[in-house]
């Protein structure tokens, strides 16, 4: 028998929801990821924990059986692995921060070398991933910290807003002389776009206001990094809307970048931790450290028509690590 973590949580929070979609939307998974895991559970066990209808989702006997120690093993497995990493992190003074990969390419690595001079002895570990898995890790204890535009409330988190950014448009150089002066978000609505995953929370963001704009089509193009994203629009395969967090990767390529108005809409760049984890003593420093250097950094500004956004807006310490 080969019972994982995931299945015990998926278990626990379907019987704690009495329903699947709301036990995913906490677990950070789909509906029918999370019905795979019940099923993989409850096919090792042997028997059905669920009596399952259209409504909702009951406790069969087994599954009433079965709760309190699927309960207490996944707190004491969870607990044991958070206190195994605080210890290695004070052990070696080590933090463990997560960042999707546009922010650990674009804004970290300036950062984290400014600090890392003051601080030599800090042991500092950086894992690139995607927002929602981050989260996860967060929530496992796998890592200290995740730095992602993740605004969905959630009990068991505990947000710092770091930085705003805004959201703005980007496109090949040679296409930006057909975009309209003054871009609005309905000027969108018949442009080819490349976005990102449905569950990622800036398309999230960008598709709110796609829809109050009158556009129900999702992307054409769906990438999952940043990166590609900007390199599919290098390319002329269509145009983009990316957070202001981007302009570091925007500036390593050919990409023009324009303002979205009507309206202007703007995010938060977050310090996530898990709530009641006890950090590494650096990690204060760090975090008070990071918001005031990410607050040196210009985001992009628009002149009095709205034309596209300057390019000189990284700060003077920065802008040979961002560039080169």
């Amino acid at each position: 028998m080969n019972i994982t973590s995931r299945q015990l949580k998926a278990f626990v929070l379907t019987a704690r929801h009495g329903s699947f979609s709301r036990a995913a939307e906490e677990f950070f998974i789909t509906q029918s990821g999370m019905s795979v895991l019940v099923r993989e559970l409850e096919a090792q066990l042997g028997c059905r924990l669920f009596e399952r209808t259209t409504r909702k989702v009951k406790l069969t006997q087994f599954g009433e059986r079965f709760l309190p120690t699927a309960d207490r093993s996944l707190l004491e497995l969870e607990a044991a692995a958070a206190s195994i990493g605080r210890s290695v992190s004070a052990a070696d003074g080590e933090i463990s921060i997560g960042a999707t990969p546009g922010v650990a390419a674009g804004l970290l690595p300036a950062a984290i070398a400014a600090y890392l001079s003051r601080n030599p002895q800090l042991h500092l570990r950086l894992v690139d991933a995607e927002s929602l898995r981050l989260i996860e890790m967060v929530l496992a204890g796998e890592i200290d910290v995740a730095l992602s535009a993740f605004h969905q409330p959630a009990l068991d988190l505990l947000r710092v807003p770091l930085m705003r950014f805004s959201l703005m448009l980007i496109s090949a150089e040679a296409d930006a002389a057909d975009l309209p002066r003054r871009l609005c978000w309905s000027d969108l609505a018949k442009r080819r776009l490349i976005g990102f995953p449905p569950g990622n929370p800036i398309q999230q963001l960008v598709g709110e206001n796609l829809l109050r704009a009158g556009r129900r089509a999702p992307p054409e193009v769906v990438c999952n990094f940043l990166e590609t994203q900007v390199a599919m629009v290098e390319a002329g395969a269509g145009v983009a809307v990316v957070p202001t967090l981007a302009v570091p990767t925007c500036l390593k390529r050919r990409i023009a970048m324009r303002a979205l108005m009507d309206p202007v809409v703007s995010g938060s760049l977050y310090w996530i931790v898990k709530r009641g984890r006890q950090l590494p003593a650096a990690a204060a420093d760090f975090s008070a450290f990071l918001k005031e250097f990410l607050s040196g950094m210009q985001m992009p500004l628009l002149d009095d028509g709205g034309a596209e956004c300057r390019r000189g807006i990284v700060r003077d310490d920065a802008r040979s690590a961002l560039q080169g």
